[in-house]
């Protein structure tokens, strides 16, 4: 229903968010932002091809009824927020295999120079 709105949300506050922090982590953030935002994006696109989202008021067709709304925010923080923390699980999991590879390298690297 909406759950595509908390990781896309998220992708955009974590835009803003590198904007502050150092150049050497903002390559890292930059992937997970790009992750964010595309899956969010992806998610919006699938709910409108199913025809969970229309093009008029109140656009989510399961919130036809203002009482839905607990239904929407449950979607929104139960399905959206796992969705999002499986997403940076993933981002932490491929930047940790990043930096493990990238030292194996560089050790590498220094036991040939060493033993020419």
């Amino acid at each position: 229903m909406a759950c595509f709105i908390t990781p896309l949300i998220t992708g955009l506050l974590l835009k803003l968010i590198k904007k502050l922090v150092k150049p050497t982590i903002k390559n890292d953030l930059e992937i997970l932002e790009i992750m964010l935002i595309t899956g969010g994006i992806i998610l919006a696109i699938e709910h409108v091809w199913h025809g969970e989202i229309v093009p008029y008021p109140p656009f989510l067709t399961a919130m036809q009824n203002p009482s839905d709304i607990l239904v929407l925010l449950r979607e929104i923080s139960v399905v959206g927020g796992s969705m999002t923390i499986a997403t940076a699980v993933t981002w932490f999991s491929i930047i940790s295999l990043k930096e493990k590879l990238k030292e194996k390298i560089l050790s590498t690297r220094i036991l040939r120079v060493k033993t020419k």
